[in-house]
């Protein structure tokens, strides 16, 4: 699958131009605006995950690596190996895809998209490894929670028929997101929105973490953009043995101006007993 030619763009694009591109086909295979349509909930998917990738700098250089690489089979052998006798892959068999590429052996290679909650929490796949002499088996992979796109392994599973090995090179190439949360290694990251009388009285919220509806409390006097942490509720890593936390970001929800004529008059006298800000601070764009 090209990304590129998914999202009708070109290598040479800007960033602008792929989210430009990735907008526009978004609004057009929205689930939403086509109930019962599987052709373009398949489609939304895809052009999820591709611009998932090329909006990310590092995962479309990476991405961009991978079309430009050699087959496998080149290069140096610089590979772990594990024989698994047929029993699922712990995370000990994780490789980076990018430093730990090449090989003498030809091998069948399994390319594998992950869901998000899938890549967090860890979860089990079944795939099908091609025999040498033909046919095939399925095999369990466990996928170790805290997995991430470019991570890969290379499995020697003994054939069915207990006479050879079949030998495959593992990747997981996608994460697919999810539009409740941001990830940065083993945090997470979201936003839930509140009226200005919950920021300026406080309140008590429920909120969504990976691992259900978990409740936070806003003190009065909370200022918009003001972050939360929710301990452990973020992702799980199997390779580092650590865990990360949910950071939870408060967005006001404003009135719209003239459809409530009391609304407006309360906020025209909330604006004149408010005292002056002398300083307005800059938001940085970066966050």
């Amino acid at each position: 699958m090209d990304y590129y030619q998914l999202l009708g763009v070109t290598k040479t694009s800007s960033a602008e131009e792929i989210r430009k591109a990735y907008r526009k086909l978004a609004r057009k295979y929205h689930p939403d605006l086509n109930p019962g349509n599987s052709t373009a909930e398949q489609k939304f998917k895809e052009i999820n995950q591709a611009y998932e990738i090329l909006s990310d700098s590092e995962k479309r250089a990476a991405y961009d690596m991978e079309r430009s690489a050699p087959p496998p089979g080149a290069g140096s052998s610089r590979r772990q190996k594990r024989s698994t006798e047929g029993e699922p892959f712990g995370e000990s068999a994780f490789w980076d895809l990018f430093g730990g590429m090449g090989g003498q052996r030809s091998m069948t290679t399994i390319h594998l998209t992950l869901s998000f909650m899938e890549a967090i929490r860890g979860a089990r796949k079944s795939v099908q490894l091609s025999s040498p002499g033909g046919g095939g088996q399925t095999v369990n992979l466990d996928i170790p929670a805290g997995a991430e796109a470019g991570m890969g392994f290379e499995v020697n599973v003994p054939s069915a028929d207990g006479k050879s090995s079949i030998y495959a090179q593992v990747i997981i190439d996608h994460v697919l997101p999810d539009s409740r949360f941001d990830r940065k290694g083993v945090d997470l990251y979201s936003e839930v929105k509140v009226t200005p009388g919950e920021l300026y009285f406080g309140t008590t919220l429920e909120v969504e973490t990976p691992d259900g509806a978990s409740r936070i409390r806003i003190p009065p006097g909370t200022q918009p953009g003001q972050v939360f942490r929710l301990k452990d509720k973020g992702a799980r890593s199997s390779f580092h043995g650590t865990g990360g936390h949910l950071y939870v970001r408060v967005m006001a929800v404003l009135p719209v101006p003239g459809g409530d004529s009391r609304i407006d008059q309360l906020m025209r006298e909330l604006s004149s007993a408010s005292p002056p800000i002398k300083v307005r601070q800059v938001a940085d764009s970066r966050n």
